[in-house]
């Protein structure tokens, strides 16, 4: 494939994450191309070539280039350093579900159920080529039961919060997407990685949440008590940094 070969795949990976964060969460299904500010049929040029909506004249966002970028920097570095438990096409696809995952959570808050049928899927055929059924199967159960306990003590906190408030405004301190999520890594990880791919997600959305909580202090413009963030990103961070990274330098030392 090459260098070349690798960026373009990584390129066409950006275009299909880009167009499902806008499409999924409107129709929850891969369908017409919408411009997510009228909902007109912006067809595949804006994808493509970066061009305004034809309807409203909605130009194309940081966003779009960002994903773009990224996609195409993470293709050209899973070809030249590809982990000895993953072919390339595999990682790409792991790679590209994670974007979809970390943009719609990010901008909506939801880890979509279609995603989550596909990302489980997906994991349950990573792992398995990854580490075995059994270990793959254990990685999934390890990763419900983990992020089910810390949801059930979210649960607690938002009656909690609701109690204090006076109200309750459904807000969750961790939603049941993530659970399911960190089921679906936990077959991609297997067992018994899944434990430090949380762990490092947990640990990144705690410390970024007391970054982003000092600053509001600081700034005069925190809230008590109506501070969430999107779980789902730190705990893809984790897993990515698990499977592209630690694994590879890990097995690499090894040598």
């Amino acid at each position: 494939m090459g260098p070349i070969g690798a960026a373009l795949a990584g390129w066409i990976a950006g275009i299909f994450i880009n167009y499902s964060s806008d499409v999924l969460p409107a129709q929850r299904k891969l369908g017409k191309a919408l411009c997510p500010k009228c909902g007109s049929s912006s067809g595949w040029q804006h994808y493509l070539f970066f061009k305004k909506c034809i309807s409203c004249g909605r130009p194309t966002g940081a966003r779009d280039f960002v994903v773009v970028i990224s996609a195409v920097i993470a293709s050209v570095f899973i070809w030249l350093y590809p982990p000895s438990h993953l072919n390339y096409i595999l990682g790409l696809l792991v790679l590209t579900y994670f974007g979809v995952v970390v943009v719609v959570d990010l901008e909506h808050r939801l880890i979509l159920h279609p995603v989550s049928i596909v990302g489980a899927m997906l994991g349950f055929a990573v792992g398995t080529v990854a580490h075995g059924v059994i270990a793959t199967l254990l990685g999934g159960l390890a990763g419900l039961v983990i992020m089910g306990f810390l949801y059930f003590i979210g649960a607690l906190f938002a009656r909690y919060r609701a109690r204090k408030l006076g109200k309750d405004d459904d807000e969750e301190a961790l939603g049941f997407g993530d659970v399911i999520l960190a089921g679906i890594l936990g077959l991609m990880l297997g067992w018994p990685l899944i434990w430090l791919g949380l762990l490092i997600g947990i640990l990144a959305g705690g410390l970024i949440s007391l970054i982003i909580i000092a600053y509001l202090l600081v700034s005069k413009k925190y809230q008590t008590m109506s501070f969430f963030i999107a779980y789902g990103p730190y705990l893809i961070l984790g897993a990515a940094l698990v499977m592209f990274v630690i694994v590879p330098v890990r097995e690499l030392i090894v040598k």
